[in-house]
């Protein structure tokens, strides 16, 4: 999964990131460059939910997983 930070007084969100520990480092980094190392009020590190499977997604790789299991199966006997 995927994490974001985002800032609300900026109105500005980081690229997405694979970690949580990746998006603080993104809100240090921000918070050091534009508000001289001061907490903005309304700022929070979300899942990228661009970039999640979801639930169609983990429907497909559930179908053609069996697909796969199923032509294997045929040609092993």
């Amino acid at each position: 999964m995927s994490y974001r930070y985002r800032c609300g007084s900026c109105r500005a969100t980081s690229d997405p990131v694979p970690s949580r520990r990746a998006a603080r480092a993104e809100q240090r980094r921000h918070r050091a460059r534009e508000h001289a190392g001061l907490i903005p009020d309304d700022e929070s590190i979300e899942p990228d939910d661009d970039h999640t499977i979801g639930v169609g997604g983990l429907l497909l790789v559930l179908l053609i997983g069996c697909l796969i299991v199923e032509a294997l199966t045929r040609i092993a006997y």
